[in-house]
């Protein structure tokens, strides 16, 4: 069996947030791992190299970029940039702001922005608050992490942020249908049966799950699988047969001609390709 992957807990020393200039991790390499809460870049200048859940994502100049609790991440380079981490616990954040962001995972978990973008502002003031005893208290400091966070979304989304808390029924579709993915990818694998879970068509699942994240739903589908089963290739000895078994399909031959034409590369050499 290969090395599991480390999972860090409890990182915020006590504190639901904190505030961290991006240098911290200068010239260090960290090792691949998962956090336990949400971390937000906020770049303001430089190229900043990471890849997370199997995806490389290179942040160039003024940037903003988050990762979920759970997902799988690895600072790979930095350069000559300048800004802030901001860890931040998931129970702080509003409900409506982590399922704005658990959809934007594996498709739009970054973005470009101006150098004068009021969420370096934020960043800033959120600084000088630290240094402050009379202002760095919790209410304040969550305060500021949340207008962050919703500033992050709006960014990232290119909508307003009030508009993910009325997206209406869609919205609530989108959801639910993610939910059931993450409890039944491995058993249930077509939109059908998804929206006979759902008690609506499949016709009106896609409809909703396009407009709302802007793919289709077998689209999601497809990607928890391939996110599983690249993870089981890199982190496990378990040959392809095994993996497919392991995925729920009976038949090996098609999960990796699915493998392949999904991603482009059989998965052996998805294997060979990682160090």
């Amino acid at each position: 069996m290969k090395k599991a992957i480390p999972s860090h807990h409890n990182q915020l020393e006590n504190s639901a947030v904190r505030l961290m200039p991006l240098s911290v991790f200068h010239e260090k390499q960290i090792e691949i791992h998962r956090d336990d809460h949400y971390m937000f870049i906020l770049q303001q200048e430089g190229n900043f190299v990471m890849e997370i859940d199997f995806n490389r994502i290179t942040l160039k100049g003024p940037s903003l970029c988050y990762v979920g609790p759970g997902q799988i991440h690895q600072y790979i380079h930095q350069k000559d940039n300048r800004g802030w981490f901001l860890f931040v616990e998931a129970e702080l954040i509003p409900e409506s702001y982590r399922e704005a962001l658990d959809l934007h995972q594996w498709i739009q978990q970054y973005t470009v922005v101006t150098e004068n973008d009021i969420i370096f502002d934020l960043s800033t003031l959120f600084e000088k608050a630290e240094k402050d005893p009379a202002l760095y208290i919790p209410s304040i400091t969550r305060s500021l992490a949340e207008s962050a966070v919703g500033i992050i979304i709006s960014r990232i989304s290119g909508a307003e942020t009030e508009g993910f808390k009325h997206q209406g029924q869609r919205y609530s579709i989108t959801r639910q249908f993610k939910k059931l993915i993450t409890d039944h990818f491995k058993t249930t694998k077509q939109v059908q049966q998804y929206a006979d879970f759902l008690n609506i068509t499949p016709l009106y699942l896609n409809e909703a799950v396009k407009e709302v994240s802007g793919y289709p739903a077998s689209f999601w589908i497809q990607q928890k699988i391939l996110w599983e089963a690249r993870r089981l290739l890199f982190y496990t000895n378990m040959d392809v047969k095994q993996i497919a078994f392991e995925l729920g399909y009976d038949d090996p031959v098609y999960f990796s001609r699915f493998f392949k034409k999904r991603t482009g590369m059989t998965a052996l050499q998805f294997r060979a390709k990682k160090p």
